[in-house]
């Protein structure tokens, strides 16, 4: 299988805590990736996801922007070619510090999404 980012569906990332942020599944279950979900992730200038803790791990990456990321207090700065590991469990907010879109990958195991 082999799509652009373009062709998949982006939807409004809704919930309490959250503001301008978007969301792609760009490959899942429905794909044959049965072992979890990459997903982009696309945040307006000031905007964030809410803050909040589940049981399982991110893994991302950032492609284009400047933001920040949040984990358990401790607040990390994000740019373009950052790498960030989110283990399960832990209180976590991503938001986007800088003029342009922030746009990051980030996978999850199979209890992480769905569609």
């Amino acid at each position: 299988m082999v799509r652009n980012l373009s062709d998949v569906e982006s939807v409004e990332f809704k919930g309490e805590g959250v503001l301008g942020v978007m969301k792609q599944i760009a490959v899942g279950p429905r794909d044959g990736w049965r072992d979890g979900y990459m997903r982009v992730f696309t945040v307006e200038p000031g905007g964030y996801s809410p803050e909040h803790k589940h049981p399982w791990w991110h893994v991302n990456y950032v492609i284009e922007g400047e933001g920040s990321l949040t984990i358990d207090g401790k607040r990390e700065a994000l740019r373009a070619g950052s790498v960030a590991f989110v283990e399960g469990g832990t209180l976590h907010q991503f938001a986007n510090t800088g003029k342009g879109t922030l746009k990051f990958i980030c996978l999850v195991p199979p209890e992480g999404d769905h569609y």
